[in-house]
C-alpha cells in the first residue's frame, strides 16, 4: 500500500516541477498528433472507397458493356479498352486429394510440388548436417534455412538493453527509440 502512495507522491512532484508552458506545448503537441491520426485514417477510408470503386469499374461495369456492345477492343478518349481474363485459383481442402488425384491421372503431376521441413532444436546441428546430407546423396537439392524468428530477436535484444547487457544493435540491426502513443477510449 505504500507503493501506491510513494508512486503518487513521486507523480505529483513531477507534476509540480511542469511549467505551464511546456504543459502547454505538450497539449498542443498531443492535439496535432490525434489530428493528423484522423486525417491518416480518413486518407486511408478514402483510398479504400476509390479502389472498391476502381474495382467495380474494371471488373463489372465497363465488361459488360462491352459485353453489350460485343467487342473485346475499343479505343476511347485517347485509350485502349481491352478485355483480358483474369484467373485466380486454390485448391478447396476438402477437394485436395480429388484435385491431386485428377493432376496425376492426366499425366499433370509435374506441377504437384512436396516440401519437407524439419526443425532441429538446441544442439542439434550434427543431426541436421547428417540428414542434409543423406539427402544429398540420394539426388535430392534440400532447401535448409537457418534464422532467428523476428520476434524472438526483439524480445532478446529488449532483455539485454533493459538489463544493461552489453549488445551491438548493428550487428543485429536493431534499432532502439521512445515513441508516444496515444489510444483512444
Amino acid at each position: 500500500m505504500s507503493d501506491i502512495f510513494e508512486d503518487l507522491y513521486d507523480e505529483s512532484e513531477a507534476l509540480a516541477s511542469v511549467d505551464t508552458g511546456t504543459g502547454k506545448k505538450l497539449s498542443q503537441l498531443v492535439r496535432k498528433l490525434r489530428a493528423v491520426e484522423k486525417e491518416i485514417s480518413d486518407a486511408e477510408d478514402h483510398i479504400k472507397a476509390m479502389k472498391q470503386e476502381k474495382h467495380k469499374l474494371s471488373v463489372e461495369n465497363i465488361p459488360a458493356l462491352m459485353d453489350e456492345m460485343g467487342v473485346e477492343r475499343l479505343d476511347v478518349d485517347g485509350s485502349v479498352v481491352e478485355r483480358k481474363m483474369i484467373v485466380a485459383a486454390s485448391i478447396p481442402a476438402a477437394n485436395k486429394e480429388a484435385a491431386f488425384d485428377w493432376l496425376r491421372s492426366n499425366g499433370l503431376d509435374d506441377i504437384i510440388k512436396n516440401d519437407i521441413t524439419v526443425s532441429f532444436g538446441k544442439g542439434e546441428d550434427n543431426v541436421a548436417g547428417d540428414v542434409v546430407g543423406l539427402l544429398q546423396e540420394r539426388g535430392f537439392d534440400p532447401k535448409t534455412k537457418t534464422h532467428v524468428h523476428p520476434s524472438t530477436l526483439k524480445a532478446f535484444v529488449k532483455e539485454r538493453v533493459i538489463e544493461g547487457k552489453p549488445i551491438d544493435l548493428d550487428l543485429f540491426g536493431a534499432f532502439i527509440s521512445n515513441t508516444a502513443q496515444i489510444r483512444r477510449k
